[in-house]
Order: structure tokens, then sequence, then C-alpha cells
């Protein structure tokens, strides 16, 4: 009896090791690193739409087009980062004081709780935290981007964006964060104002990224990235009801916009490298 309980809590043992290591390697997300390319400059004359739209519109998209691309691109680094960093924890087997400060800089910045740092927690816990970091720390596809710039700007017309570099309606709610909405003084929240246009597209990314009310958003992006397949911009759109008081109608409008208005292929025209 003895000899076959000793058996029995080897087996045992083993199997666990094996389901973590399970867990650990392919319970993840994927591992690949992603090009870093510059966005090439576009000019109105390389854009063509759906459907017909005037030269300012034109204008607009190759002019705003490459601030996003570079504002994905800071984020697509820090995803490789993170994901070096979870290749060291791997490799290591643990995690060392350097290796729990970074994660829990990335974490702060991504709105998750820091993990402990004496003692280390396990591996399996670090690995999970870092799989959670992994579905914020992610692009918002160009196109969609673009859409909702185009809807709250209106086509980079208002005051809001042109003054205050504010092209995606962003409220905030603390007094000198922004500006009063004109004509509702009775308003409780302000428009936020920005240095600059890129402090403007980053903050919406991060909004995004972080903010509960799109956790669907970021959980059908990790699906997408899991399959190995585009991050659709489309399929994207469907969490973004909660952006607006419309509702499902805000959902249709970003959605035609991307379908009509916004170039197909406008990867192609930041990234190509020209002859």
């Amino acid at each position: 009896m003895k000899k076959i309980g000793i058996r029995y809590q080897l087996t045992f043992k083993q199997f666990f090791l094996v389901f973590v290591f399970f867990i650990m390697q392919f319970c993840s997300g994927p591992a690949v690193r992603h090009d870093i390319i510059p966005a090439n400059k576009i000019v109105p004359g390389d854009i063509t739409t759906v459907r017909k739209i005037p030269e300012s519109h034109k204008t607009f998209l190759a002019r705003f087009l490459p601030e996003i691309h570079t504002a994905n691109n800071k984020i697509l680094q820090q995803r490789n980062d993170i994901l070096d960093l979870r290749d060291t924890l791997k490799d290591a087997g643990q995690a060392g004081a350097e290796h729990l400060h970074t994660l829990n800089s990335f974490l702060r910045k991504y709105r998750i709780d820091p993990v402990a740092t004496s003692p280390s927690p396990p591996l399996s816990d670090l690995l999970n935290t870092i799989n959670k970091l992994l579905k914020r720390a992610d692009i918002i596809p160009l196109r969609l981007v673009m859409a909702q710039a185009i809807i709250e700007s209106g086509w980079g017309s208002s005051g809001f964006a042109r003054n205050d570099n504010n092209y995606f309606g962003v409220h905030c709610y603390t007094e000198g964060c922004g500006v009063r909405p004109a004509g509702n003084d009775s308003a409780d929240f302000y428009v936020k104002t920005y240095a600059s246009e890129m402090a403007g597209i980053e903050d919406y990314l991060w909004i995004l990224n972080t903010g509960f009310a799109y956790r669907g958003l970021r959980e059908t992006r990790a699906k997408l990235r899991n399959g190995n397949k585009s991050i659709d911009p489309l399929s994207l759109a469907q969490g973004l009801s909660r952006y607006s008081a419309k509702g499902e109608e805000y959902v249709n409008m970003v959605s035609n916009i991307i379908r009509n208005y916004i170039p197909e292929n406008v990867d192609d025209l930041l990234t190509s490298k020209s002859d």
C-alpha cells in the first residue's frame, strides 16, 4: 500500500507540472514580435475611397493617418518589450527585482494592479498577469481610429480639434482639464485639451485600451490575435456602443465611415517602400 501511494503522488506531481507547462506555453497568447515601420507621407492624390469625398477631406486623411500609425507604433514597441519580458521570465524560471519593476511600470500604465515585489509571485501567476497586460497593450486599427476622428471632429473642422487637439470628443471632469462645451453651461464635464495632436491621439488609444466600457473590443481583438488573424476594424467597431449616447447607431456610423470613406489599402500607403 505504501508503494502504491508513492507512485500516485509522483504521477500526480508529474501531471501537475505538465499542466502548468502547457498553460505557460500555449495559453499566453502569440509571441510574435511586431515590425515597427515608420509611416510614409501620404499625399491626397494617393487616396481612393468607395464614395467620392472633397479634396479637403482627402487632405485631412493624408495628414492624420500617419499620426495614427506613429501612435500605434509606440504601442507596438511597448508590446514587443512586454513579450521580451515574458520570454525572459520563462527562460529564467523566476523574476528578479528588475523584472518586477519593469512589469509593474507597464501594469500601472495600463491600469492593472501591480504585482507584489517581495516575495516574488509564482511564475505561473506572473505569466497570467502578462497575458492580461497583452490584452490591453495593443493597437487600435487605423481605419477605426480615423473613422472616430472623422465623426467626432467633423473631418478635423471642429474648434475642439483645431484649438485643443481633441479629435475624439474626449471628456474630463476636473476643473482646468479642458473647456466647457459651447452653449451648454450646465454640462457636468469639460472637453479635454491636449498640448499636441499626438498627445490627443495617444490618450484616446489609452482610453480604448483601458476603459471598462471597451472590454468587449479588447476581447475581440485578443481572439483575433490568438487566431493569427488581422485586427479587423469592423469587428472592433462593435465594441464602441458605449462610446456615444447614440449606442448602436454610433456603431453603425463608425462602420459606415470605415467602409465608404477610408481607403482599404491604407496600410500599404503608409508602410510600402517607395522605389
